[in-house]
């Protein structure tokens, strides 16, 4: 466990998930679902539509972005709160209850080696670790790879989005033959314009998987 680890355990311990808000940090009780108060969880912007087919990537959301969900997940990537994956794995659960959607594995969009050293998790492989045990399929966080480092995407518009990503991604080949054939559900945090999640889904289908779901929590 290296100091990072260490530090959000300590964060968990002062700091119980079911005794304060996972958004705005009031004080709450355990009864309250995915440990929001009334007032976060009346502002989040739940979305139920259908799956949508984007350049053969099919797409499903758990909520619109906004600043509620944009608090979350900054909360959990940025400020260590890593409890939050838990409740965002339950939303992602209960969002896929909703689809009939039929899925093999699931596959966290991966981070850079040395940033993820460096904040010492993968948010979208800590959110698949738990949404696995709820769902009971195969977590495997490390089936995609970054192979190359990339600019912060805030502030690129959609063309320099797609050259930053570009040929950035590529199926671990410990797990090829894991995930030939197969229908994934790749998850992540946020789909704006889509070029990350394109690039996995292009990643995925050369090495042969049948079928591509993005769940994603928020996007726009």
């Amino acid at each position: 466990m290296n100091v990072r680890s260490i530090g959000n355990a300590a964060l968990e311990l002062l700091y119980p998930p079911s005794l304060y808000c996972s958004c705005c940090g009031n004080v709450i009780d355990e009864s309250r679902t995915y440990n929001l108060c009334d007032h976060c969880i009346s502002h989040i912007r739940w979305d139920a539509s259908p799956i949508k087919d984007i350049g053969g990537l099919k797409v499903l959301r758990c909520t619109e972005y906004g600043l509620y969900e944009r608090t979350l997940i900054f909360a959990l990537k940025y400020n260590g709160k890593t409890y939050i994956a838990r409740d965002i794995a339950q939303i992602m659960a209960d969002r896929l209850s909703l689809t009939e959607l039929s899925y093999d594995a699931i596959v966290p969009v991966p981070m850079f080696a040395a940033k993820e050293r460096e904040r010492g998790f993968n948010h979208a492989a800590l959110i698949g670790k738990y949404l696995g045990r709820l769902v009971s399929r195969p977590h495997v966080a490390h089936g995609l790879l970054r192979t190359g480092n990339t600019l912060p995407m805030r502030g690129l518009n959609p063309t320099e989005r797609r050259q930053n990503v570009k040929g950035k991604f590529a199926v671990n080949e410990k797990y090829v033959k894991m995930l030939e054939g197969k229908s994934i559900l790749l998850i992540d945090d946020f789909y704006t314009t889509g070029s990350t999640a394109l690039e996995c889904y292009d990643a995925l289908r050369r090495a042969g998987a049948a079928d591509v779901y993005l769940l994603a929590f928020a996007a726009r």
